[in-house]
This record gives structure tokens, C-alpha cells and sequence, in this order.
């Protein structure tokens, strides 16, 4: 059983559930309620921005990777590839609370929000919970649903309204989850992390017993709530390990997903195995003891002082609940932990096993380990290395090896005078196989994904040549004549192929951050699988500058014309198209040349 505290660059805090059964502890706070801030705790600050990066791998339920699932933190839009991956660039983020949110129909919203560091790729893993069809009943009479695992949810009769608040007598269909406290993968599952605001706008890490997610649709598929002035009952399980410590009554607290904050409204009352809890609106829903954090950065790299590249970092407090974070491509981690808490960090490979720990704390006040040295067991240890060259067989020196491996794991390792080695935390007595790919930034070419396998100790790739394609991304607009350019990099230019989910639908997304503001533009084409003429979606959003910003193509009948249509990964998308749109009621002429990376 386990319980997220601690979730670095790319996770911030994750106070999840509880190896040996916790409860309330009396030290950090009142029965029941939120521990009182200090004379001079100041309130949470979500405002201050950084400028940084986020590098991610979305899952569904299966622990496969989702393509095309679109992914947004802030004005800045994706979505995912082949991989499940995605990245942002050089965007804004909070830097008390960096936060992305991924949509998929069929599928509640996913996010994870983290601690920000001005510069950094931030990498965050997010498994997406179906949202299936739970049950219906008749809004007039109000209903009663059941879930496995024992979630209940009450509505009274006449309590539900549409989205502008009329009363709604139809059936109402609802989707429910249950997040059980003791799942082996909560940390990839919970919506945000785990640090909450209370009432008080204080932030404070939260123990969970258990989360529900409720969204309530109509007949026809439209958005439903619950009444004002009425409210519906939750009943969440208590897992049978944690009953016997849990309080007869916690606070509740529910993850607003424009904020990406779980926020403290109500209390849950402790009925048997259960907690029940009256809400008057509906989101994800969490009955969690808070407690005081501290924030802890630090560096971990293996014994040849290479860092260990986006592998997952456990934190075990003295009650033995645990916490997650995942490294950047540096090494680099930061988060927060429990206050004058003695701790135990724990080093984890590819299949969750323990392969380094050390004890850390307790801390007082934000602290830093500095570089920590991890000696990493034969049988866990797999270290993949080449060298990365350019068209004219000089060594790379601004690029990157992309190295994908099984699992849905991804590894972005930079590029050091042509050289790059990454260090594998991989399961014991399994071979891995994998796959690496070669950029050159500085001449925007790449080469052919050469494959590999292994098992323990060093696989040398050889000489990759990061040559004989281009991967330059360009998306120009030309309105009136006036040049509005994004070019990758440093923009950020990203597709999405969802033609696997069988609507043929190519979407490119091109967005920069300037001054600290991010304009963003994208398009939308009806793909018959090639080149050609094909079907351009009215809804084009272009951002060009001084001009303005238009969001409705205004010709009738408009088409993109699609010259080079690449295989997904290596190859691109190029083509062109030219329509009338609307700038702020003026009508301007709008030419557009792109060429983007397939995904």
C-alpha cells in the first residue's frame, strides 16, 4: 500500500494513501480539522510564473500509451504521439503549482501538478480512469447509485438543473469512480498531486482515505449539476488496512480543475467502513488528514556521475505512508515532504523494486541534499551509449538521443560533444529492447531510429548520424501579406493523428511564449490517409501579432492542400492552404505553409 508525499520537478507532492494503516496524528492537527497556520504563514502564491518545460507519458487503464490525447497547461495546447508522450517548451507554469490537464473522450480528465523550476523539463507520467456508465435514474425522483468497491452516490428527487441552472426531469446518467488509497499506481492516477488549500488559503499535504469522481449528463449527452441549495451523498470505503486508524471525522477536500488545487470545503463523518459526506457540487472528492510541508531539492546520478534520467524517487515517512517523484533529464528533483519528519528515500526501477535508500531529514525549512551518488545493483543496471554525428560526421553538439524502451517509458538524454549515455534502472533478469533517435539541433536534421537490446551493465550504439532528414517544424501564416512565423525550436509545434480512433481528423497546434505571454494558433484537417485536397475544419485559430487574433474560417468550402504526408515519428506533414477569416470584424486573406513532425 502506498501513499504519495513527494513528488519532484515533475510531480510536486503526492501525500497519498497508507502502508501501515495511518490515521489522524494528533501532533499535526486538531481532530478533524485543518491544522492551524503559524502567526506569519503566509497564504499559498499560484501567481508567480516561471518560465520552463514539461515532458510527459499518458496511459490508459491497460498501461498502454494513449495517442492523441490532447494536453494543456495554461494557453498552451498538445497532444500526445504514437508513445503517449508529449512536451512542452519554454511555457509559463506556476511556480508553486506547474499543472497540465489531458482530455480523452471516453475518459475522465487526467492532470498532475508539481513544484516549478525556471529552465527545467519537468517530466510527468498520468494513467487515464475510464469513464464508464455507472447507472441512471429519473431526475424527478432522484436516485441511488452503486459502484465496485462499495462507492455510493444519493440524489435527492428534483436536485439536478442543467448547466444554466434549469430543472432537468430527465434521466440523468452518471459516470463514477472510485480511487482506492491503497492502489499500487495512485501516483499515476490522482488528479493533480496531493497538497491542498484550506480555508484559509494555506497550502498543507494531504493524507488520503479515498477519492470518488462524479459527472452527472443528460439524455442527450449534455453537461448536469446539482441544484443550489440542494446537495447529494457521497459514501466513500475505507480500505480494510486503514480502518482502525481512521478518524470519526476528516476533512474533505475537491480538485478544482481550473486551479489544479485541491481545496478544503466540508467535512466526511465516519459511518462503519465508510466516510459520508454531503457536497452540493460535483468534481473528484477527497477525505484527507492535512499536515505542514517543507520543500527539498536534490541531484542523483549513478556512481560515473551520470544523472539518473526520469526514474521514480519513493519518500517513506516514520508511519510508513510513502510518496513519489520522478527526475528531469538532469537528475534534478524538488518537492515537497512532511516538516520535522525523519525520512527515508528510496530509489526505484523500472517494475517499482527498491535498488538504492538512504535516510534524509528531518527538515525545519526548505532544504537541499545536493548531489546524491547512487551505487546501482548489476542485476538492475543497463547503461545505453553512442554517439550522435551530423551530416558531415562531426560530433552533435547541441541535440538530443531520444531513447524509447517497453513499459511506455521515454528518455530525452542531451548531447555532450557528440556523446550521451543513459542510465537504466530496469527490472531485474528482463531484457530490454529499445530504439534511439538522433536530433541536431543546431543544423534541424535527424536520422533513421536505430534499434537495441539488453540486459545488464553497457550497450554502445555506435555512431548515430542525426542526418538525411530535416526536422525543421515551420507553421507560417501570411495574412494581408504580413509574415506571422513559428518555427520549432523555439516555438513548440505538435500534431495529432487521430485517425486510429477512426475520425480521420489531423490537428497542428503551433504556440510560443514571448514576454512571458504565450500566443498560440492552430488548424484542423479531414485526412484521407495521403497527399492531395482534402478538408480543412472552419475553426482555424491564427494569432498574428499586431493583427489580431481570428478563430473562424470565413470561405466557404476551404481545403488544405497536403504535399508530403511522412510515416508517424520520423516523418512529416507538409502543405499549404489559403482562405478568407475574420481579424476583430475586418476581413483579411490568410495563406498558410507548414511543415510538422507526424505523430
Amino acid at each position: 500500500m502506498k501513499k504519495n508525499l513527494f513528488n519532484l520537478p515533475v510531480t510536486a507532492i503526492l501525500f497519498l494513501s497508507v502502508l501501515l494503516a495511518i490515521g489522524c496524528q494528533p501532533d499535526l492537527e486538531d481532530p478533524g480539522g485543518t491544522p492551524p497556520p503559524g502567526n506569519n504563514e503566509p497564504a499559498v502564491n499560484d501567481n508567480e510564473m516561471v518560465i520552463a518545460g514539461v515532458r510527459g507519458t499518458v496511459l490508459d487503464e491497460n498501461n498502454r500509451p494513449v495517442q492523441g490525447a490532447t494536453v494543456t497547461s495554461g494557453t498552451s495546447t498538445t497532444s500526445t504521439d504514437r508513445y503517449g508522450s508529449f512536451v512542452f517548451s519554454n511555457i509559463n507554469l506556476s511556480k508553486a503549482n506547474g499543472y497540465v490537464k489531458v482530455s480523452k473522450p471516453g475518459y475522465f480528465n487526467g492532470s498532475r501538478t508539481f513544484i516549478s523550476k525556471a529552465g527545467r523539463i519537468h517530466t510527468v507520467r498520468i494513467k487515464l480512469l475510464p469513464k464508464t456508465n455507472a447507472g441512471n435514474f429519473a431526475a424527478t425522483s432522484g436516485g441511488t447509485i452503486n459502484i465496485t468497491g462499495g462507492g455510493k452516490l444519493i440524489i435527492p428527487a428534483g436536485a439536478v438543473t442543467d448547466a444554466s441552472g434549469t430543472a432537468y426531469s430527465g434521466t440523468v446518467n452518471v459516470a463514477m469512480t472510485w480511487i482506492n488509497p491503497t492502489s499500487a499506481d495512485l501516483s499515476d492516477i490522482i488528479p493533480g498531486d496531493l497538497r491542498g488549500v484550506t480555508t484559509g488559503g494555506q497550502e498543507r499535504g494531504l493524507e488520503t482515505f479515498g477519492m470518488l469522481g462524479v459527472e452527472l449528463t443528460g439524455g442527450s449527452g449534455q453537461a448536469l449539476k446539482i441544484a443550489t441549495g440542494k446537495t447529494a451523498e457521497l459514501t466513500f470505503p475505507i480500505p480494510v488496512s486503514l480502518q482502525s486508524n481512521a478518524p470519526a471525522t476528516i476533512d474533505l477536500w475537491n480538485f478544482d480543475e481550473t486551479t489544479g488545487r485541491w481545496k478544503q470545503e466540508g467535512t466526511a463523518t465516519k459511518n462503519g467502513t465508510s466516510y459520508i459526506a454531503q457536497v452540493s457540487h460535483f468534481s473528484f472528492w477527497n477525505c484527507d488528514a492535512p499536515f505542514p510541508l517543507v520543500e527539498v531539492c536534490m541531484t542523483i546520478v549513478n556512481n560515473d556521475n551520470i544523472p539518473l534520467n526520469n526514474v521514480q524517487v519513493r519518500i517513506k515517512r516514520p508511519n510508513g505512508s510513502y510518496g513519489y517523484g520522478r527526475t528531469d533529464s538532469l537528475g534534478n528533483l524538488c518537492g515537497k515532504v512532511p516538516k520535522n519528519e525523519a525520512l527515508v528515500l528510496h530509489i526505484l526501477g523500472q517494475c517499482n523494486n527498491v535498488v538504492y535508500e538512504q535516510n534524509i531529514g528531518p527538515f525545519s525549512s526548505d532544504a537541499s541534499l545536493g548531489t546524491i551518488t547512487v551505487t546501482i545493483p548489476a542485476a538492475n543496471s543497463l547503461v545505453i551509449t553512442g554517439t550522435l554525428v551530423n551530416c558531415s560526421n562531426a560530433n552533435v553538439t547541441n541535440g538530443v538521443a531520444i531513447i524509447y524502451t517497453g513499459n511506455s517509458h521515454s528518455y530525452t538524454v542531451p548531447v555532450s560533444n557528440g556523446t550521451f549515455s543513459l542510465s537504466l534502472l530496469r527490472c531485474e533478469n528482463a531484457t530490454v529492447n529499445f530504439s534511439v533517435l538522433g536530433v541536431d539541433y543546431s543544423t534541424l536534421q535527424q536520422g533513421n531510429p536505430v534499434s537495441g537490446s539488453g540486459t545488464t551493465g553497457t550497450v554502445n550504439v555506435g555512431t548515430i548520424q542525426a542526418c538525411g532528414t530535416s526536422s525543421a517544424q515551420f507553421v507560417e501564416f501570411l495574412v494581408d501579406g504580413n509574415p506571422y512565423t513559428y518555427a520549432a525550436p523555439p516555438d513548440n509545434i505538435y500534431t495529432a493523428d487521430s485517425s486510429i480512433a477512426g475520425n480521420n481528423v489531423i490537428s497542428v497546434f503551433a504556440f510560443r511564449n514571448t514576454s512571458g505571454n504565450t500566443n498560440y494558433s492552430t488548424f484542423r484537417y479531414t485526412s484521407n490517409g495521403g497527399t492531395g485536397i482534402q478538408p480543412l475544419m472552419t475553426f482555424c485559430r491564427v494569432a498574428a501579432g499586431a493583427l489580431g487574433v481570428a478563430e473562424v474560417i470565413t470561405s466557404s468550402n476551404p481545403t488544405v492542400n497536403i504535399t508530403t504526408f511522412g510515416p508517424p515519428v520520423t516523418g512529416f506533414i507538409e502543405g499549404n492552404f489559403n482562405v478568407q477569416m475574420n481579424f476583430g470584424g475586418t476581413p483579411r486573406n490568410v495563406v498558410c505553409t507548414f511543415r510538422v513532425r507526424r505523430s
